[in-house]
């Protein structure tokens, strides 16, 4: 993560750098407009921070100009928290806007989030054989194709898929998918598993086997 900083005071200038270098991003620090739109100009950014009242310029007239230069995610962090502002700045091409003082571990939650949505980024996925399964949206692809699954169907494939290959007890996946376990005699799991295999394509490459007396495992069907 490249991050540009807009930031005419030097101590918050310093202390943001020194907070987002903590997870490991890459921050230039600009005091001016002017040097933020030479920065921008050298090289691609993926958020730029922005202060409102910069020394220069406005920085609401900076967002806009930094909208011409690329995909670049724009945030506005400010001191000005009246209403009018925040509905200014978002209508002028803002992509978020936070007010001081702030908690770090929020800014970069919103970092983050604003990241996500300007490169297109679904978030944390999870990868097996042809099957593609997005945690934070709950979607899951197979060959490519969206395949419809209930919550539980859901919660059960994501147990699966943290551990491919690997045979996963009833009491195990109850755990995993459901959050609990059942003392009482229940076929929830052989259920489930049964509508999940009728979800996946028949003619996919992976399946879920089972392994007798046991419970389960997901595993290339080929394999």
């Amino acid at each position: 993560m490249r991050v540009l900083i807009v930031e005419d005071h030097p101590e918050m200038g310093r202390w943001l750098t020194r907070e987002l270098d903590k997870v490991k991003w890459e921050c230039d620090l600009a005091e001016t407009a002017a040097a933020a739109l030479s920065l921008a100009r050298q090289g691609a950014y993926d958020v730029v921070l922005i202060d409102v009242m910069l020394p220069d310029r406005n920085g609401i007239e900076l967002c806009q100009e930094l909208m011409t230069l690329g995909n670049t995610a724009r945030i506005m962090v400010t001191a000005r928290d009246a209403v009018s502002d925040r509905i200014e700045a978002l209508d002028k091409g803002a992509d978020d806007y936070i007010i001081k003082p702030f908690v770090i571990g929020e800014l970069i939650a919103r970092i983050r989030a604003v990241s996500r949505r300007t490169t297109g980024d679904r978030g944390p996925v999870l990868e097996f054989c042809d099957l593609r399964l997005w945690v934070e949206e709950r979607s899951v692809e197979q060959r490519g194709l969206p395949i419809e699954l209930s919550r539980r169907e859901f919660d059960l494939l994501r147990a699966f898929m943290n551990h491919t290959k690997k045979v996963l007890a009833r009491d195990q996946l109850l755990e995993l998918a459901w959050g609990y376990m059942f003392y009482a005699e229940s076929n929830v799991v052989d259920v489930t598993v049964k509508r999940l295999r009728e979800r996946l394509n028949p003619d996919g490459q992976v399946v879920i086997e089972t392994v007798r007396g046991i419970g389960y495992v997901l595993r290339p069907a080929h394999e």
